[in-house]
């Protein structure tokens, strides 16, 4: 993988609930950088079976990995938890 491919892999940033996901992804959002979400169950929390439960995660680009994860510490979400 080239240098600029790798700043596009998606990394980790957030696991909780969807709720708290929806929360962080809105947080990164409105400090422009891109985000998606995921969970462990069928990877993708736009399914309709989704919200039956289990961890979802907010994935960036590494590129925006340090920025996004300062972005939830300072902002009153550092309970919530990020890898």
């Amino acid at each position: 993988m080239s240098g600029r491919e790798s700043q596009y892999k998606l990394v980790k940033v957030f696991s909780g609930n969807l709720w708290q996901a929806q929360i962080i992804q809105g947080l990164l959002e409105a400090n422009h950088i891109v985000s998606m979400l995921e969970n462990d169950t069928l990877s993708a929390v736009t399914s309709p079976y989704a919200t039956l439960g289990g961890e979802v995660w907010v994935l960036v680009h590494m590129k925006d990995r340090e920025s996004a994860i300062k972005l939830i510490s300072t902002n009153s979400l550092s309970s919530v938890p990020y890898n």
